[in-house]
């Protein structure tokens, strides 16, 4: 017991101890370096488990590395070991490394410093540049380090010609990384080193590549004994140098019987199980394959092929240089191949060596090829033997297909298509045309050379609807059936009526009603509408029991209007069903509409055309685009959407210049324009017909009425110009006891002058103007005296009673003309002057007087002597019927006129020359009654 108390306590004496000075150092420290891999292997002796490493670059002590590691002990040394992978290159430059132990917190002390020496020591001057001829994958980045020789300046270090950053390394090493390298060329990547005079020191070369990358390892027998192995190369490595090549393995033997892009290799024992495996510098590649013999048989070529040709078909046969295929199920492919084409025929048996082929076609050359593969286990085909020629005979030629098309009524034209090389089965002669009219029993014949494909004909007019026509091949085996064709009857595009359809998706769909008596099939024609050329129809034949049809555009030529016509064939008649106008494809119109133009009506303008013609529509008109042209713009104004119309009529357009284009468009599109100006201005010659028409309606009606009030002329008298009755006078007017004086004067017929003894209770002649007659105010304004035209004076016709007389004598200095030599009492006074203000004075009356025939004198003393008693020698005394005082009086500053009746316009007294003085009225009164 006190003997373990003593060693408990000194093993806590040292542990006490062992804590305050730490672990021991690492012992028996190696350091060894691989210049190739690039790599320091440190080793030592020690019993902790963790340790810090420091790695130096010796020649300026930096600091490379300095890490904390695990290292465990090996099992089989006893020793703990590191390994440090080092970027750059170990002769760069010399390198230490130092180790020490870790426990917990206390650190031992660094072992001594392993020290590797570098290429730049001083007891090596010569240049060097490290890693020498490198081996990298593509994408690595890789340092590269140059040691300049004692004595000379570094300059820099180039990499393909571009100048690289470089890092000091010691006082003659310099270093610089690439990164990302690309694939280098076949003999590697220059790398150089420059001294400061840009001269090359030394340099190295890097090859950069691929690790093999062979695949598709096959193994197969082609005789059921050797063994031929092949596979793909796969990805390039890059490396031409030998060294670098791909090295390869097959089942542990060199192969070395190589191609660039397929590898083979023969073996002269079949293996069940091959292995391959491929190395380089940069990795390894194993490739496996295993199958037994019997699943990897690839046969040989046949040889000695020939043939025994007929026809219609022929017997082949061929030879196998193996004799172990006698016994092996095969699967055989015979080619044949004719005209461009080729065609496959598959035939199986064991050891197969001779088939029998069918369907050949007359006087054809065929190429025979064969091949065969194992049929229990296929693997693939064998080699094709060498093409054989193979010479079909000549047989009868296959019966042409006809068609007649008319072109009036008693002529068409007979067509067939010429006979391909396989369907006339040996070189032609000649073809066989036939014509039976009517009821005729014979045929009439005619031979045409086997290049003619057409030939027109008459029919006469006896047997028009009833011919039949038949054509026949000929050729050296004989000659082909007779292809009939009832011909048809002539019908123009318009009968019956044909409706428009257009080619849709690249091709046109047909369909009809089917045909009770269409026993041999329908035909389908069509042509270039309006075309007379016999070598643009086409046809086609349908059997009896389809009622459609696909015509293809490429057999419609684009824009191009077509007639398409359904036929029912029966051996006796062949009868139209249907009729369309279509196309392939519509296009713009190429032309323009034809003779636009332009006709104004007042404010419209009118446009007529006429339509595109049919060769230029290039599809169907759907309607046309009527734009206004203004400057280098175009502004449509309508779209006339039915083709039938040939007008438009533009409206309510001002004055001014105008240009329209109109243009044609089918569903394509727009073709050109026409284009038509005009002008609109005012229309001189139509204002100058409607005054005409104004003036001649006007002339009509004022005849019209002429006519009417002519023969209503006593009912218009009566109506609006009454006659005036005629005073009633006393004595004897018809003769005259004395002759008149009558002194004209000069300028007024009746002159008034001032007289002093004027009464104003007196009524006398008041001149009142015209345009104060309408008026009801008060004429309170002064009359315009000094004016020199005539006032209209109101006269009232009235006697003079004897009371106011006696103030007449004075007024004898006028002078009047009157006329007595009518009884109608119509006295007349013109001219009279206006007096001035100056000269007005009142007048009791007016009373012109008959002198008598003793002159002045006694007209002055009859004046004198009134009143006087009235005979029937004294002529009519008409009277003023107004007053001095009238209100009208005031208004006397116009003229006076002649006295009037009261109902009529007209003077009571005409100043006529004439003995006999005019009746009393109107003008129109007058014309009546000369009438």
């Amino acid at each position: 017991m006190p003997g373990n108390t003593v060693l408990i306590v000194l093993l806590l004496t040292l542990r006490i101890s062992y804590s305050l000075t730490g672990p021991p150092a690492p012992r028996s420290v190696s350091l060894v370096p691989d210049f190739t891999a690039q790599t320091l292997s440190l080793s030592w002796e020690s019993d902790s488990a963790l340790f810090d490493i420091q790695i130096f670059r010796t020649e300026l002590m930096e600091n490379v590395l300095n890490v904390t590691v695990p290292a465990a002990i090996d099992p089989v040394s006893g020793r703990r070991n590191w390994t440090w992978i080092s970027r750059v290159p170990l002769e760069c430059t010399s390198l230490s490394a130092q180790v020490r132990a870790r426990q917990e917190n206390t650190v031992s002390e660094w072992s001594p410093q392993q020290i590797v020496m570098g290429s730049d020591v001083p007891d090596k001057q010569e240049a060097q540049m490290n890693p020498v001829d490198k081996v990298v994958l593509v994408g690595s980045n890789v340092t590269f380090c140059c040691i300049v020789p004692e004595g000379k300046q570094f300059g820099s270090i180039q990499y393909r010609k571009r100048q690289m950053e470089v890092t000091r390394m010691s006082r003659r090493s310099f270093a610089t990384t690439v990164t990302n390298m690309p694939q280098s060329g076949p003999t590697g990547t220059n790398i150089i080193c420059c001294n400061d005079q840009e001269s090359i020191i030394t340099g190295t070369v890097v090859f950069v590549g691929y690790p093999p990358g062979d695949e598709g390892l096959e193994c197969e027998t082609r005789d059921l004994q050797t063994a031929v192995c092949s596979w793909r190369k796969g990805r390039d490595t890059g490396f031409l140098k030998k060294s670098l090549l791909t090295r390869y393995t097959l089942n542990g033997r060199r192969c070395n019987e190589t191609t660039r892009d397929v590898k083979l290799c023969h073996f002269d024992r079949w293996e069940n199980i091959w292995t391959l495996i491929a190395k380089n510098s940069l990795g390894t590649v194993q490739l496996t394959d295993s199958t037994p013999i019997t699943d990897r048989v690839h046969l040989l070529a046949p040889v000695n092929v020939s043939a025994v040709p007929l026809a219609w078909n022929s017997s082949l046969r061929w030879d196998w240089t193996i004799q172990s295929y006698k016994t092996l199920d095969m699967l055989c492919q015979v080619q044949l191949t004719s005209r461009g084409r080729s065609v496959t025929r598959n035939y199986t048996g064991a050891g197969l060596s001779a088939v029998q082929l069918d369907g050949l076609r007359p006087d054809v050359v065929y190429s025979v090829s064969v091949r065969c593969a194992s049929l229990r286990s296929f693997w693939r085909w064998g080699d094709w033997s060498a093409p054989y020629s193979l010479h079909t005979r000549m047989d009868r030629p296959e019966a042409p297909d006809v068609w007649v098309w008319m072109t009036s009524e008693v002529s068409g034209w007979i067509m067939w298509k010429p006979l391909s090389i396989s369907d006339s089965h040996g070189a032609l002669e000649s073809y066989e045309v036939y014509q039976k009219d009517g009821d005729q029993d014979r045929w009439t014949d005619l031979s045409l050379p086997p290049s003619t494909s057409s030939f027109i004909f008459t029919l006469s007019n006896s047997s028009v609807g009833d011919s039949t026509v038949a054509v026949a091949a000929h050729n050296p085996a004989g000659q082909s059936q007779h292809s009939i064709v009832v011909v048809p009857e002539f019908r123009a595009d318009s009968q019956p009526s044909a409706s428009e359809a257009v080619a849709s998706d690249g091709r046109l769909e047909l369909s009809w009603q089917p045909w009770p008596n269409a026993s041999q099939g329908y035909v389908v024609e069509w042509f270039p509408t309006g075309s007379s050329d016999s070598s643009t129809v086409q046809w086609t034949r349908v059997p009896e029991s389809n009622t459609s049809t696909v015509i293809l555009s490429g057999s419609l030529e684009a824009g191009v209007r077509y007639t398409v016509s359904m036929f029912a064939l029966s051996p006796g008649a062949t009868v139209l069903l249907q009729r369309h106008h279509v196309y392939g494809q519509e296009l713009v119109p190429d032309k323009a509409v034809k003779s636009l133009s332009a006709r104004k009506s007042a404010e419209n303008v009118i446009l007529s055309w006429e339509p595109v013609a049919m060769p230029n529509r290039r599809g169907f008109i759907r309607g046309y685009t009527i734009y206004l042209t203004n400057a280098s713009q175009q502004e449509l104004i309508a779209n006339v959407s039915d083709p039938a119309l040939r007008s438009y009529t533009v409206r309510g357009l001002s004055l001014g210049s105008y240009k329209f284009t109109v243009r044609a468009y089918t569903s394509a599109g727009e073709g050109g324009g026409s284009t038509v100006a005009i002008k609109l201005e005012s229309d001189s010659d139509m204002l100058v017909v409607q005054l005409l028409v104004a003036l001649v309606a006007m002339s009509c009606c004022l005849i019209v009425i002429s006519v009417f009030c002519y023969r209503k002329r006593e009912w218009v008298k009566k109506a609006f110009y009454p006659e005036i009755p005629g005073p009633k006078l006393t004595g004897n007017w018809t003769a005259p006891q004395a002759p008149l004086d009558v002194k004209p004067s000069p300028h007024s017929l009746v002159h008034i002058v001032e007289s002093p003894e004027w009464e104003s209770g007196k009524k006398g002649l008041v001149p009142v103007p015209e345009e104060e007659v309408e008026e009801s105010g008060s004429v309170d304004e002064n009359v315009d005296t000094d004016s020199d035209e005539p006032a209209l004076l109101r006269y009232y016709n009235q006697l003079v009673t004897d009371n106011s007389r006696s103030n007449y004598a004075s007024d004898t200095s006028g002078s009047s003309t009157s006329s007595v030599d009518s009884t109608q009492t119509q006295v007349t006074y013109t001219g009279i002057q206006s007096p001035t203000s100056a000269q007005w004075a009142p007048v009791y009356g007016y009373r012109p007087q008959m002198q008598p025939a003793g002159g002045e004198d006694e007209a002055a003393a009859v004046f004198e002597d009134e009143p006087q008693q009235e005979s029937p020698s004294v002529a009519y005394k008409p009277q003023c019927s107004w007053q001095a005082d009238s209100p009208e009086a005031e208004n006397f500053g116009g003229s006076l006129g002649s006295p009037t009746s009261v109902t009529s316009s007209q003077f009571l007294i005409p100043e006529s020359p004439e003995e006999d003085p005019e009746p009393s009225g109107t003008w129109f009164q007058r014309f009546s009654r000369k009438n």
